[in-house]
């Protein structure tokens, strides 16, 4: 790899130069032609592969003027006949022109007469321009406005107050429809609007102070209520469902929700008397000032940790031998096949951890079941491999009754996927993913999808 990045960068380089020397040769093909326009193209192209051909650079020099020369006669022209914005475009195209070959270090001649003319034509068309966008501004034609202070700066800009009118002309719109959502109480939307305004203007008008009253009214604002169970025994499992839930909310990249700790729940008047979460909804109703415009209730209705045994069973196979015999009848030497009774193990084991949520989310400060849903999920680990004090490639399934004696049950499955498969138990992983492991991944999937699930509620207010 070393020795490979350094031959990329010679063939690069190669490249570069093929390329300079095959567009300066056509290039001098086209001056000699006296085609100077085209000549300066390919010096020009030529250059750019290669900053150090000189050859190109001198071609560039000589050709490149005339074609300066002729952007400013062009300008020129259009200054004697008075098109002031044809003018001014003619001059910043042969400007631009000559700082492109400035750039690579070809200097050419430009007058400064002929930059008084421009600046004088400049101000000339600005002011035209400048006319138009105010009273298009002034009729609140905002896009014919906007379009024409943008032109204005992309030429100057530093003239008059063009950027400040820009942005009247380009935010205005956006501020007015901001506050029109926000008389119809569509705060998530006017925030958006004036988001817009302030991450590009960091203010305009009372933008910010809008954009921070949207985002009061249209956060969700979730209180979460203790975890109930369906079962007894899952009581031991509801602070982690909560609090994993607890640190996926806020983990939402949205300013639009927010987790209030559950002393907003837990101080509610009555609370200790109420014996479901549709009874602490209705007291939290109640006292009107509740800190949070909904609760999350949640029960886990499921809840699986189980931590397999892990079960060995003694298997009977075969260890198989290939002996050197002689063949009786023939004299020669035979390579054969024994096989000798052993015991080998299978070990076995499971882990499971599963859980079912049913989880509501209730608006307290209206009458509304924002979302209702559940979640279930199941992780597994299951190991399934073999041990053999031997070797256990020589070993082959199959079946014996009597470990001293033959047997009309014995059994011997010496075929290539049995002794392949046998022989996959005693490479197979001997350790099951722990159920401390198993269980992370269902409460951070659930909480997950919690979140998900309240991220998908979007209301306006």
């Amino acid at each position: 790899m070393k020795l490979f990045l350094p031959l990329l960068f010679v063939g690069a380089i190669l490249l570069s130069s093929c390329a300079s020397k095959r567009n300066y040769n056509k290039a001098q093909k086209f001056d000699e032609a006296g085609l100077y326009t085209d000549a300066a193209a390919l010096y020009l192209k030529s250059l750019k592969a290669n900053k150090n051909n000189i050859d190109a650079k001198l071609g560039l020099q000589r050709t490149g003027q005339l074609v300066l020369e002729d952007k400013v006669e062009v300008f020129q022209n259009q200054y004697n006949n008075g098109g002031v914005k044809e003018a001014v475009y003619a001059y910043r195209e042969a400007e631009s022109y000559y700082n492109q070959l400035s750039a690579l270090g070809v200097k050419l001649i430009m007058s400064d007469e002929q930059r008084e003319y421009y600046l004088e034509v400049k101000d000339k068309y600005l002011d035209i321009l400048y006319q138009q966008a105010s009273k298009a501004l002034s009729l609140d034609e905002f896009t014919s406005a906007e379009s024409q202070f943008k032109e204005i700066l992309s030429i100057d800009k530093n003239f008059k107050d063009a950027k400040s009118q820009w942005v009247i002309a380009k935010y205005e719109p956006v501020y007015r429809h901001g506050n029109q959502l926000m008389e119809t109480s569509q705060f998530r939307s006017a925030y958006a609007d004036f988001n817009t305004i302030n991450s590009a203007t960091k203010g305009y008008k009372n933008s910010l102070e809008l954009q921070n009253t949207c985002l009061q009214e249209a956060t969700v604002s979730i209180a979460i209520l203790p975890v109930t169970y369906k079962y007894r025994s899952y009581r031991y499992y509801t602070n982690n469902v909560e609090n994993q839930v607890v640190t996926e909310l806020s983990k939402i990249k949205s300013p639009f929700y927010k987790v209030i700790s559950k002393d907003a729940i837990t101080s509610v008047p009555n609370w200790s008397s109420a014996k479901d979460h549709e009874m602490a909804i209705k007291f939290a109703r109640k006292i009107g000032t509740f800190e949070a415009k909904s609760v999350l209730a949640a029960s886990i209705d499921r809840y699986v940790r189980q931590s397999g045994k892990l079960n060995k069973e003694e298997k009977r196979g075969y260890l198989k031998e290939l002996v050197e015999v002689t063949n009786k009848e023939t004299g020669l030497k035979e390579i054969k096949a024994k096989y000798r009774k052993v015991r080998y193990y299978e070990y076995k084991q499971s882990n499971v951890a599963s859980i079912t949520l049913r989880f509501d989310l209730d608006r307290i400060d209206k009458e509304e079941l924002a979302l209702s849903d559940s979640y279930s999920k199941e992780e597994k680990s299951a190991v399934h491999y073999a041990k053999f004090d031997g070797d256990y490639q020589k070993l082959v399934p199959g079946y014996w009754k009597y470990a001293d004696k033959e047997s009309a049950e014995d059994q011997i499955y010496d075929s290539e996927q049995a002794v392949k498969q046998l022989h996959a138990l005693f490479k197979a992983n001997k350790e099951a993913t722990s159920i401390q492991k198993l269980e992370e991944i269902v409460l951070k999937d659930c909480a997950l999808a919690v979140a998900k699930s309240i991220q998908s509620y979007q209301p306006e207010n």
